[in-house]
């Protein structure tokens, strides 16, 4: 029997915060109280924000928080020749194209009107941009992957599409209605998180995937590219986010809820794992936990029970006190 693996996939690109710590702690503790192999991937390919301090600075946290992981830590950015091979793949089978035009040239195209210029084109704010049959491959036509330096798109198959997850069950929709033809290579010469993130879970084995229910729809999109490439498709686990008062989902702009200012003032690990009991409804913010406990306490059951009663994992003023003071 295939062993179970799932992975961690931190972006060092900031420092890492309290949503970051409820995602890889569940991860943790549902492989650990089940006997799952755990990969470290840091995910690098944004050499803009990347940067080594981000890179230790993830390590840090995960140690910090008693998460630790099998094998060796792997660099996203150290494995471009098998994206490079998947897009040779993609493009063996037609199912990608060059797409050097920008959103106003692809607007005009599918409208046949004149270019409008960038400065007078409407906002364009949604991940929808489906192109022409004139911007496309003809039908039966293969383009090659030659030009790396040049934005590339998934020629998406209309049609809607049904994923399982296990914690939100059935999901359905088109992923060209969705995204259209999706970004899949950036012109900057490195995958978009759509392939890179299919292709290197694929590499490793990754049979369970853990992570934020705002990528719950990115899974069926990505179930595209994953049959695309021969692969089978993951268990996937979407969690609940955790937000702040305002209900926005924690980013990396809450620097004063990074796990590293947390335990600059007085937050410890043991209170941390307790909040996150706390969140699946295991008792109240009081004293701190143990890693075994956690692994027992953060259940399929109990995540289940988050999404079905929608309950709202949010970081209140008195939370971080908490955290800090331990009372």
């Amino acid at each position: 029997m295939a062993p179970t693996v799932t992975r961690l996939a931190p972006s060092p690109t900031g420092h890492l915060h309290l949503g970051h710590a409820w995602s890889f702690l569940c991860t943790w503790a549902l492989a650990r109280a089940n006997g799952w192999s755990i990969r470290l991937r840091l995910e690098d390919l944004d050499a803009s924000r990347s940067s080594v301090d981000a890179r230790l600075d993830a390590l840090w946290c995960l140690a910090w928080l008693g998460v630790d992981w099998d094998g060796e830590p792997e660099l996203q950015s150290a494995h471009a020749d098998r994206h490079r091979r998947a897009m040779d793949d993609l493009a063996a089978r037609g199912l990608l194209f060059q797409a050097p035009q920008s959103r106003a040239q692809v607007r005009a195209a599918r409208a046949g009107t004149p270019e409008p210029s960038e400065a007078n084109a409407p906002n364009e704010g949604d991940a929808i941009l489906r192109f022409p049959a004139s911007l496309r491959p003809p039908p039966g036509a293969a383009w090659g992957f030659r030009d790396r330096a040049c934005n590339h798109r998934l020629a998406c198959p209309p049609g809607a599409r049904t994923i399982h997850d296990e914690l939100h069950g059935d999901r359905t929709l088109d992923p060209s209605m969705v995204w259209g033809d999706p970004l899949i290579w950036m012109k900057a010469g490195v995958p978009s998180y759509q392939l890179a993130v299919v292709v290197d879970d694929l590499a490793a084995g990754v049979t369970d995937v853990v992570r934020g229910e705002d990528l719950l729809d990115s899974a069926v999109l990505q179930s595209v590219v994953i049959e695309a490439l021969g692969g089978t498709r993951p268990r996937w686990w979407h969690l609940p986010l955790v937000v702040d008062e305002a209900d926005r989902r924690l980013a990396k702009r809450h620097d004063a809820l990074s796990l590293r200012s947390l335990s600059a003032a007085g937050a410890t690990p043991g209170r941390v794992r307790r909040l996150v009991l706390h969140w699946c409804g295991m008792g109240n913010l009081d004293g701190e936990s143990s890693l075994d406990g956690l692994a027992r306490g953060v259940t399929p059951h109990a995540l289940r029970s988050l999404v079905t009663t929608k309950t709202r994992l949010c970081v209140t003023p008195d939370i971080v006190r908490w955290l800090c003071q331990g009372s």
